[in-house]
């Protein structure tokens, strides 16, 4: 006795034909998928100003940049207005200071992978990121990050 016919739609194998148009439909959906994410996440030179993105635009600059993330409603970030004030009037004709709601804008956490107010992200003056720190931060060290000498002290 033979075994039952088998029916329904497993009632033939696959062509290898329609394996490699599956294969091939499917290397292009994630080659789409993995295009529209790295430019969400990594915005071009031209993009930065419509988009808005002060970090972007800041590096261009072509000196360090100090970039706070944070709140006005995060009680360490209103800490620490005060101290990037008085680096932006100090050093700011060597450095840069980027001050960023993240309650008010929209992309930067996700963009820059910020998980925790504040973040302070430090890039060098080629626009690379050196280092980050979470939470409060003086003045001092913040210049250090940057490998930058405060005014008036030796280096």
């Amino acid at each position: 006795m033979s075994p039952p016919p088998v029916t329904g739609p497993s009632a033939r194998p696959y062509t290898l034909f329609e394996v490699i148009v599956f294969l091939v439909a499917m290397a292009l959906v994630g080659a789409a998928a993995y295009t529209l994410t790295q430019r969400a996440l990594a915005p071009d030179a031209q993009s930065d100003a419509a988009t808005g993105d002060v970090v972007q635009q800041a590096l261009r600059l072509g000196k360090p940049v100090v970039a706070e993330f944070g709140a006005n409603s995060c009680e360490s970030c209103r800490e620490m207005k005060p101290v990037l004030g008085a680096l932006a009037r100090e050093h700011g004709e060597r450095i840069t200071v980027v001050d960023i709601d993240l309650r008010k804008t929209t992309g930067y956490a996700s963009r820059y992978q910020i998980l925790l107010f504040p973040t302070q992200v430090f890039f060098d003056a080629q626009g690379r990121e050196i280092g980050r720190h979470t939470g409060k931060i003086s003045g001092d060290e913040i210049l250090a990050r940057l490998d930058m000498a405060p005014i008036g002290r030796a280096p």
